[in-house]
Parts: structure tokens; sequence; C-alpha cells
């Protein structure tokens, strides 16, 4: 759709402009291109003059005006006007949609850009009809007062009355003036305006009710009426209300104190704060149209009919190694003379003489430019967006270079390929994509078919799922075999990926297959191996329980024999006595050994159990509570800091035997004559959760005992007693919950055991 000339209403915010005058519904508020065809509209336009945004905007504003104020060219008069003052004022008949009239007051402003040159206008409308009407009113009445006074003079007092009333009930507040700018009169309307009564005005000087800002204004316009008898002037100026609060008026001063009937400077006002703030309002937003304009990153120019510049942001400046405002009023063709006869040239032409869009590009040689150009017409000349695509035409031309070295991949993968676009119609393919359609659908792959033809009729609801995924920009992979016949099969991985443009915006569809059968049947056969070995492995446990369960009793009975025989013994026969006491040791022995089997068994087992959270300061309390015998025999001191992470997801049993172990180790293989210390601190890591348990004991000789630390009835210090079975069990428990333990140690300087677990054991 074309633009209007000149500030464009596409370029700027919707939502913004809602807010800067969607509440002003009494006021019609619009701006317009230099032409006089509308920008903005608002609702109070809406309401006053019948059409919507879509209706106005782009049309020309002599669509209000009568058929003869058409013919007079009262439009283009008006905007004349508003150019030679800046701002217009006038009243008049008007049109609404439905072919009514209405009296409308108007004021033009013209708009100028930061180098003075003119953007356009802004036009603010209020219907006035029931105003006109009382003014036509009482110019009737008026006139009769006039026809009355020559009839019956004696009348004089009861129309000079009724005069004072209209007056008094005037919309606007009417006020007089001595020569020393003392008040003598006001209307009740003026005390309506301005909430102060009369007495307390004329009380009080001006200064009081005129905001200090203004005062000098005021006085100077005052001063100015006096120079003249019959002289105007008009001061718009803040006034203060009686409630306290400013509000703007407009004062038309004119000098009658030659009148001897008058003898006063009359001051006509009226409350023009909503003028105001509308008018503050169009040049805000003719600010940010004009930062708009100057932001984007597309040139834009705008040329009369005979393509002399009107109006040029800065980066058309850039894009043609110039300021903007040398521009202006040039003609294009004069300054860039190679551009004649070119296809610019003809684009700008035809869209002037056709007024119709055109979008043209064109490189322009002596600026080794490339240009795609956006050309609007208007009635008095063209709007152009001018957008460098230099570099998106060099890497179009080196896209159409690499296109051979890109079907050379294409074809010489060892993936079929196949391009769908977005309505699943096959846009292309390679020879391996053609070779697997022969083999396994037995249908040659065919341009412009679409992607359900090749589809078994068992598989069709899946791809018409999948293109809906891929709608979402869904990647999609899966697995599929295709029978070889002789019970032979082949195994694809099938993958759809979404193409996106750069708006990353769906636009195509590409599947690639890749024979994915050696793999598959590698796969397989390392299930079944698994599966085989989990088999072996149950048995070997079920062997393991039976061994530890089934023994338990013989040699419970093995050993309360021996103990009764070595009782007999070393009453009867003490020769013997010495045989039995070994035997009875090497059946106690292997007695632990069960039990530690059975623990071991009892360790592998718990793993099923339910996972809870559990609190590291509460579990380290519980094992100091079970063994608080031993740590104050040992007077031991353990420094827990848990602030980083105080609670782990986790079997509680695990965690609680391995902190027993870990701590009870650290107290029994403490230093000689040194008081043990124990510091136990977690904290989070690469999304982990570490303990660290560090001690002041003994210590272990890495070099030599390193890879044994955690082995099976392995003891390293035979000064005290025990088993070998505690750090067994912490690192089993430990890998049992996922994690994984490591230690740091050196001879006669202490341990450090680090348990790493991830979040959720």
């Amino acid at each position: 759709m074309p633009k209007p000339m000149g500030l464009s209403l596409t370029l700027i915010d919707e939502k913004l402009l809602q807010l800067l005058i969607s509440r002003v519904e009494g006021y019609a508020i619009f701006m317009m291109d230099v032409n006089g065809c509308i920008l903005t509209w608002n609702q109070g336009a809406e309401k006053i003059k019948g059409y919507n945004a879509d209706e106005a905007i782009g049309s020309h504003i002599s669509m209000f005006y009568t058929d003869e104020d058409r013919r007079k060219n009262i439009p283009g008069k008006n905007l004349n006007a508003t150019l030679k003052n800046t701002t217009f004022e006038t009243e008049g008949w008007r049109l609404k949609k439905d072919g009514s009239k209405f009296w409308a007051n108007v004021v033009f402003t013209a708009l100028y850009d930061d180098n003075g040159y003119l953007a356009g206008f802004a036009k603010v409308t209020r219907d006035v009809t029931a105003k006109k009407l009382n003014d036509d009113q009482r110019a009737l009445i008026n006139a009769e007062l006039e026809r009355r006074v020559d009839i019956k003079t004696e009348k004089v007092v009861a129309t000079e009355r009724r005069f004072r009333k209209l007056i008094e009930n005037s919309t606007d507040g009417i006020s007089l003036f001595d020569s020393h700018f003392n008040l003598f009169y006001r209307s009740l309307s003026a005390m309506r305006i301005t909430g102060w009564g009369n007495e307390e005005r004329t009380l009080k000087p001006i200064e009081d009710f005129v905001h200090q800002e203004d005062i000098a204004s005021v006085r100077e316009a005052f001063n100015n009426v006096l120079q003249q008898p019959d002289l105007t002037v008009i001061s718009t100026y803040r006034a203060r209300h009686k409630q306290g609060h400013y509000f703007w008026v407009e004062c038309m001063y004119t000098n009658k104190l030659n009148d001897p009937d008058i003898n006063a400077v009359v001051c006509n006002f009226r409350d023009v704060t909503k003028k105001v703030e509308a008018e503050e309002q169009i040049k805000e937003q003719n600010k940010q149209i004009e930062d708009i304009l100057h932001s984007i990153t597309d040139g834009f120019i705008a040329v009369d009919k005979n393509f002399n510049y009107t109006y040029a942001n800065r980066k058309i400046g850039e894009m043609l190694g110039c300021e903007p405002a040398s521009l202006i009023g040039k003609n294009m063709w004069d300054l860039y003379p190679d551009a004649v006869g070119s296809d610019t040239y003809k684009a700008f032409y035809e869209a002037l003489n056709k007024q119709c869009y055109v979008v043209k590009e064109d490189y322009y040689p002596p600026l080794k430019l490339w240009q795609e150009n956006h050309v609007y017409p208007s009635a008095t000349g063209l709007s152009i967006f001018i957008r460098d695509i230099s570099k998106r035409k060099k890497a179009e031309a080196s896209l159409l270079r690499s296109e051979s070295n890109l079907r050379s991949v294409f074809e010489n993968t060892d993936l079929a390929i196949i391009l769908f676009d977005m309505e699943a119609k096959l846009l292309s393919f390679n020879n391996n994509a053609r070779e697997l359609s022969k083999i396994y659908f037995k249908r040659e792959l065919e341009i412009g078919q679409s992607a359900f033809y090749y589809s078994p009729p068992e598989r069709l609801t899946d791809i018409k799922h999948i293109m809906k995924q891929l709608r979402n920009q869904q990647a999609i992979t899966y697995e599929v075999p295709y029978s070889l016949g002789d019970n032979n099969t082949a195994w694809y991985e099938a993958r759809w990926v979404s193409v996106l443009n750069k708006e990353d915006e769906p636009v195509g569809i590409i599947l690639t297959m890749k024979n994915i059968t050696d793999k598959k049947q590698a796969d397989l056969e390392r299930d079944r191996m698994t599966a085989d070995l989990i088999q072996r492995n149950k048995d070997l446990e079920q062997f393991t329980y039976i061994v530890s369960h089934n023994l338990r009793a013989p040699v419970a009975n093995i050993k309360g024999l021996t103990d009764l025989l070595q009782l007999e013994a070393e009453e009867s026969d003490k020769e013997c006595a010495a045989e039995l006491k070994a035997l009875s040791a090497s059946v106690y022995n292997l007695d632990k050994v069960i039990i530690d089997l059975n623990n071991i068994l009892q360790t592998g087992n718990a793993s099923n159990d339910t996972l809870e959270a559990v609190s590291l300061p509460m579990l380290v309390d519980e094992v100091k509570d079970v063994n608080g015998q031993l740590i104050s025999k040992n007077n031991a001191t353990i420094n827990c800091d848990f602030n980083s992470i105080s609670q782990l997801s986790s079997l509680k049993s695990y965690l609680y035997s391995i902190f027993q172990n870990l701590i009870i180790n650290s107290i029994k293989y403490s230093l000689p004559g040194l008081d043990p210390i124990i510091n136990i601190t977690s904290k989070l890591e690469n999304n982990k959760v570490c303990i660290v348990f560090k001690d002041n004991g003994r210590g272990i000789d890495m070099e030599r005992n390193g890879q044994n630390i955690f082995g099976l009835y392995k003891r390293f210090d035979l000064s005290v007693e025990g088993k070998g079975m505690g750090l067994f069990m912490v690192k089993m428990q430990t890998e049992r919950l996922g994690g994984k333990i490591s230690v740091s140690s050196k001879l006669n300087h202490g341990a450090e055991f680090k348990l790493e677990f991830p979040l959720n054991s």
C-alpha cells in the first residue's frame, strides 16, 4: 500500500500514539504531510467527523470541505496561510462522513524539523456548531435590538439588559481594563473559567493571577495594545485558578479606550488548556517521528514533481557522502546525471506517472552502490525509501559461485537427502535418496510429488504428525527398519529438520536418511551381551547368597562343638588343647568372613530403597550421639560447615554408614598425643554435591598403599584393632549412590576424603 509523503505513520508505534492522544475526545487532532494528506487520526477525530482511522489516513483534508470551498481552494489557502504565519486559525462549515455539516473551529500549525525544513502540519478541530448557532442567534438578536431601538427607544434599557445576559452567559470570558491595567468589569463566564469572584479579582494585582514566567509577556501584550486605538493583540499564558492549579488561557486584548461608549481595553479570553496540551503532544510526536526518520537504517528522501529534494534523512547522507541539508531544493538529476535513464530513473517516473507503488533494485557505479528503492507516490511528489543491499548482492554472488561445490557435497555424502516445502511437496533430492526410494518404496522420486505419496499406509498418520511438529520448528529423529527379504532388515536413522529464513520462520523441510544397519546390529549384540551379563551377575549373587546363608548354620555348630571339645581337652587331654584352640580361631575367622559377606550382600540389596531428603547437620548429630563415648574418650572435635548445601536427596542408611565409618576412622587413627580434629564441609561444584572429611590424624602413605586403600580386608596400621571393612563399605556405598570417592593424604599429616554425589543421588 503506498505511504503518504513526509512522516510515515507506519514508522511509529501505534500504541505510543494512542497513549499521546487517545484521551482527547473533544478535539479532532491529527497530523498531515506537507501536501495535506492525513498521517494520524485520534478518537476525537472519529467522533467529530465520523471517519475511522482506516478511512481517513492517507486521504486529503479537502474531503472535509464543502464543494464551494474546494472550488475556491480554501484547503490550499489555509495551508498557505499556516506556512506564512506558522499558526492559522479559522472557522467554517465542514462535512462529516454522513454528509451532514458542522461548524468547525480549526487551528493549523506548521511543523518543522531540527534543520528548519517543513515536515508537515498539525490540525486541531473543534465542533462549535452550537456556538455558531448561538452566535447566529446572537446576531439575529442584535439585529432585532437595532430594529427595536429605531422603533422604540424606550425599550433600550430592556434590550441592554438582555444583551448583558447574553454576554454573561457566553462561553468566553470578558474583562474590561482601564489604561493602567486595573480591572473594573468581569462577566459571569469569566468567574466560571477562573473560579475567582469579582471582588477577589479586583482587589489583587495581575501578578497574583498569572504564572511568574508569563507575567512579562502579559504586560508586554497589554502595553502593545495601548499603542494604537482599535488594535488587537493576542496573548497566551498560564493563569492561576482559584483551586490553586494553573491552566492555559488565550486572551484577545482590543483597545477601545477611544470609544466613549466603552472606554476600556476589552479582554476576551477562553480556556485553551486542552488545545495547548494537544499542540505539545503534536510537537512531541513530531520530534519522535523526526528521531525515527533519522534513526532508521534505510535512506529516506522526499521529492516534488520536478524531482527537487524536499527532505533527506541522515542515512541517505551517509550513503551519498554528503550532508542531507545540502540536498534540499536541488534537482536529483542535476546532482546525479549518471542515473538518468537507469532502472532507478524509470522506476521513479513510473511511480509518479501511474501513481502506483514501485520497488526496484539497481546498481549505481559512481558510488559502487547496490540499492533497493521503495517508491511511494503522492499528488505532489514521491516518498522514497532506499536500502543499501551491496552486502546482500555480494553474498548472493558468492553463493552462486559456490553452488557447484554445494551440489558436489550434496551428491557425494553417504546420506540420502530430500528437500520438501512446507506443504510436504518434494523440491529436491540426491542420488542416494533416488536409489533408496527405488529399493524400499518401489517408486521413482518426482519433483512436486507429496511426501505422503511415498509413505506406507501404516505410517501415514505418523508422517502427518511429523509435518505438524516441524511447523513448530521441532527437529525429529527416529530409527526405522526396512525389510530386504530372506529375513534380512536394513535400519535407517531418519531425521526431519525445519529450514528457517532470517525471521526464524519455517520455509522448508529437510529429510536425511542414514544407513545404521551395522550400528543397529552392534547395538542388538551389545544388548544381548548385557542381558547375559546381568543374568550371570544374578546367578553369582544367588550363589553367594546360598553359600553365605547355608554355611552360617554348619559353621555355628562347628564353633560350638569346638568350644566344648576345647573345654574337655583343657581338663583331660592338655596335648590336644593347643590344636583345638587353633581350630577354634580358624572357625571364628571363617564365621567373621561369612558375616562380612552377608553385610556386603545387604548393602547391594539396599540400593533399591526409597530416596529421601537427608539433613547433613542432623546426620552428623546422630553419628555423634551413637558414638558419644568414643568421641568423649578421645577428646575429639567435629567441626561442620554445611552453609553451601545442607540437604541431600539420597539413601539415609548409606549416608549414615559413610559418615560413621569416616568419623570413626579419623578418631581411631589419630596421632598419639594429639586430640583428633575432624572438619566436614559441603559445597556445590560442577552441578555436584561435594562433601569433604579432613582430619589431623596419622595419614596414609599414598605411594605405598594408595592402590589398596579401598580394598576388602586391607589394613595398613595394625596398631589399631580393625578388619579392613570400613573404607571398602564407604566406597561401595558411595558408588551405589552414583557418586565417587577420592583421598589425598601424607603420612603423619592427616587425610582428606572427598565424596562427590549428583544433586539427586
